[in-house]
C-alpha cells in the first residue's frame, strides 16, 4: 500500500512539473525565435560563360594594320574580356571590312545578313564613318569645301540612327559600343583646323545618337591619333599600326566601366 502511495505522490508531481514552462532556478526560458532567411539571389557570373562580341564597321574594327596580328582592338578587348569574373571566353563574330561606309552597312541590315551575328551577341562594338567621310575627300579633291562635309552629315546621321535602331530590333538588350573617328591627315600637316571641325561633328552626332541608347556607350578616340608623336600609326599613314589598337583597346575598357556595361561581377 505504502508502495502504491509512494508512486502516485511521484506521478502528480511529475504531471504538476509537465504542466509549466520549463523553470531553471527563478528565470522563466525565453521560447524560441523562429529564424529568418533573407533571400538569396545567385550572381550572374557564379557559372562562368562564354561571351559573343560581334564587331560591326570598317578597316578599325577589321583590324587594318596590326602589325602584331591580334585582331586589332576587337581581338585585344577579346583577350581582356575572357579575364573577366564569372567569364570564361570570348567569341568574336567579325564582319567589319575596310572601305565599307554606313549606306552599305546598312544595306547589309536591310539584307539580313547581319541577323545572325547580332540575334546571340553579348557585345555589339562598332566604327563606321571614316569612309563616309573619305568619299567625299576623294570625290571633291581639288575643290574641298565643308558645306560638302555638312551636306552629306545630315544623311549619315539618318543611316547611324537607323543602323542602331536596326540592331535593336534584332537584339533589344545587348550593350552597343561604338567608337568614334579621328583625323588622319594630323600625321600630315598641323593646317587642318577645318578638317578637325568636319570630324567633330560627326563625332557630336555619332555621341548623340548612341548615348540616346541608355544600353550604349560611346568611345572617343580621335585624341589618341593627333600626330604621331605616340608612334601610333601604320606605315600606310592612316590607320593604326599595334600600339594604336592598344591605346584604343585601353579607352574602350575605361568607357566600357563608366557607362556600367562590364560584364556584371
Amino acid at each position: 500500500m505504502k508502495r502504491i502511495l509512494y508512486i502516485l505522490v511521484l506521478a502528480i508531481l511529475f504531471l504538476a512539473g509537465c504542466g509549466s514552462s520549463f523553470i531553471f532556478g527563478n528565470e522563466e526560458a525565453e521560447p524560441r525565435v523562429p529564424v529568418a532567411f533573407t533571400d538569396y539571389r545567385v550572381p550572374p557570373n557564379f557559372v562562368p560563360q562564354a561571351l559573343i562580341i560581334t564587331a560591326l564597321g570598317d578597316s578599325l574594327s577589321q583590324g587594318l594594320g596590326d602589325t602584331e596580328n591580334k585582331g586589332g582592338y576587337v581581338g585585344r578587348l577579346a583577350s581582356e574580356i575572357s579575364d573577366w569574373p564569372g567569364v570564361r571566353g570570348a567569341i568574336v563574330e567579325n564582319t567589319a571590312k575596310a572601305g565599307r561606309r554606313s549606306d552599305q552597312l546598312l544595306a547589309m541590315f536591310q539584307k539580313g545578313q547581319l541577323t545572325g551575328p547580332l540575334s546571340e551577341a553579348d557585345y555589339v562594338i562598332m566604327t563606321i564613318g571614316g569612309n563616309d567621310i573619305m568619299r567625299i575627300v576623294k570625290r571633291d579633291l581639288f575643290s574641298l569645301n565643308i558645306e560638302a562635309f555638312a551636306d552629306e552629315l545630315v544623311f549619315y546621321e539618318n543611316r547611324y540612327e537607323t543602323i542602331f535602331a536596326s540592331i535593336r530590333s534584332i537584339n533589344p538588350t545587348v550593350p552597343i559600343i561604338t567608337i568614334g573617328i579621328y583625323n588622319p591627315f594630323s600625321l600630315i600637316t598641323d593646317e587642318v583646323e577645318e578638317f578637325d571641325e568636319i570630324v567633330m561633328e560627326y563625332n557630336k552626332s555619332m555621341r548623340g545618337i548612341t548615348e540616346a541608347d541608355p544600353l550604349s556607350c560611346y568611345v572617343p578616340v580621335s585624341d589618341l591619333f593627333i600626330g604621331n608623336d605616340n608612334l601610333v600609326y601604320h606605315t600606310d599613314f592612316f590607320h593604326p599600326n599595334s600600339k594604336g589598337y592598344d591605346l584604343m583597346t585601353e579607352r574602350i575598357l575605361e568607357r566600357m566601366e563608366e557607362c556600367g556595361l562590364s560584364f556584371q561581377e
